[in-house]
Order: structure tokens, then sequence, then C-alpha cells
């Protein structure tokens, strides 16, 4: 009977050769499962797949093959369960060759949540570093999330909710409890910024003479901040870019023209409005 004439592994027939084939057509054999298998991996020069049992610590992974392996090779495919998620950048030791760092998908380091235990991960070797295979949730919540909504890890978005305004995203200020009164803290010489983002109820203390603007309102509604000013009248306040509106109805850009006084020791309050306009309007409390 010929020999058969193997490429790739999925030509060898497990049929052959038979009992009565000769025994020196076992070289020609043995040639072709090495060319089958060389052929179906081809450009591999070591390791093509490895896995084993699943040890270490958070960010210090471990991995130990029932047969050891000899060598990390570069485009091995390590498969892996972490005992444990990760808390920070992250290694995987595999047979005691040494730590590598194992890398998010997009090639960079591994953040707080992306290996979750008990999940199975695979990861390439790269000649250098693991990096993994699998798109992990802080990948996504990154790549989608933080690219669609503005300002996802911004601390002055505590307690609102994401919105639209205008036919555009925006971070709302009031959620269903209402926002906690925002603390200014205390202002000495300079100026005030009295940022709308920051929540609808705001408070200020003056501790020295200063100009008080404000910023952050949104376009196309109605938005307004209710403001405790704590120790005011003791100063002669001067504001920019807001029109206060005077007991008569009237206007005036001039905070010293519009009849408002606040005591000048304690508490005073004042609301600023918007009407989506761009402009900011002022009046007491």
């Amino acid at each position: 009977m010929a020999v058969e004439n193997v490429t790739y592994l999925g030509d060898l027939n497990p049929a052959t050769p038979t009992g009565a084939a000769p025994k020196s057509e076992g070289d020609d054999e043995i040639r072709n499962i090495k060319r089958g298998l060389r052929q179906s991996f081809a450009g591999f020069l070591g390791a093509i797949l490895v896995t084993g049992t699943d040890g270490g610590a958070p960010n210090a992974y471990t991995l130990t093959p029932a047969q050891p392996l000899v060598a990390y090779s570069t485009k091995m495919l390590a498969v892996f369960v972490p005992v444990a998620g990760n808390t920070g950048a992250t290694t995987m030791n595999i047979s005691g060759l040494g730590p590598k760092e194992v890398v998010s998908v997009a090639g960079v380091a591994l953040v707080a949540g992306d290996l979750t235990a008990g999940r199975f991960y695979t990861a390439f070797y790269d000649g250098a570093r693991f990096r993994l295979d699998n798109v992990t949730q802080n990948y996504v919540d990154q790549l989608v999330i933080a690219g669609t909504v503005p300002g996802v890890n911004d601390p002055t978005n505590n307690g609102r909710v994401f919105g639209s305004v205008a036919r555009a995203g925006a971070w709302v200020s009031l959620d269903g409890r209402g926002d906690p009164v925002f603390d200014n803290g205390d202002v000495a010489n300079g100026t005030a910024i009295v940022d709308y983002r920051k929540g609808d109820g705001q408070r200020i203390r003056a501790t020295g003479q200063h100009t008080m603007t404000a910023t952050g309102f949104p376009s196309g509604r109605l938005a307004g901040i209710l403001l405790e000013l704590m120790d005011y009248g003791k100063i002669a306040l001067v504001t920019t870019g807001i029109t206060w509106i005077k007991a008569d109805g009237t206007e005036t850009t001039n905070f010293a023209q519009s009849g408002i006084t606040f005591p000048a020791a304690g508490r005073g309050r004042a609301v600023l409005y918007s009407l989506g306009d761009g402009v900011v309007y002022g009046k007491a409390a």
C-alpha cells in the first residue's frame, strides 16, 4: 500500500498504516506526521498553547502546566482562570519562568476589575508581555461609555444622572433625591466662580473683597441655583456676567445698583437662574 501524502494534520488517516504494511515504510509515516505538524502550526518555533493549574494571588498570577513550560515563546497562547479578581497592574508567571506583565487587548496596563475570579481568559505572549485576547468590562467602559459620555470620571458629577439637554448629552444636576449643597468654601481676594454643574444648592463664605461670576448653565432650558452667601454684607460685592433683577423688576449688571443687601454676619440668600439663552439672572431669595 502506498504511503499517504500528508500536508496538514487533516490529511492523516487514522486507519493507516495497517498491520500488513511493510515496516520499511515506518520512517515515511513518521515523516508524514512531522510534516503535518509543521505545516499545521507553521511559524511556531516554541510552545503554542499552554494551560495548567491556576494559582498565585491578585495581580500576581501563576500557571503550572503538568508538563513544565521550557521557555516563553512569542505568539504562544496561555489559557488561565484567575484565582481572584485583579486590583491593578498584573503579572503572569508560568512554570516559574518569571513574571510577565499582563496587558489589555488595547496593550495598556490592567486596572482594578479587568480580571474576574473564575472566568476563562486567553492571552498571547508578544515576546515581552501577555496581551489579553478577551475584551474586559473595563475596556468596554473606557472605549464605548467614556467615548460617548463626557466626564465619566469627573468627581463633580457625583449624584447626577446623564441625560439630554438641547439634543446633546449632558450631566443633569438634579437627580431623584436632589443635589447635596456644594460648599465652595471661603473666598478671599480674587474671583468666586459659581458653577451650575456643581449642583443647584451652593454655599460661599466671604472672607475678603472679591468678584463673583457664574458659569456652566445649560442652553435651551431653565436652570437655577440657590446660593447661601455667608457674611457677604461685609464686602462691596462686584459681579461679572450676572444680570441682577431689582425689586421693581428693572435690571442691572452692576450689583451695587441692584439694591440687594446681605447681612454682614450670617447667611443671606440669592438665586441665580438662566432661561437657556446664555444670560444668567440674579435676584434676592
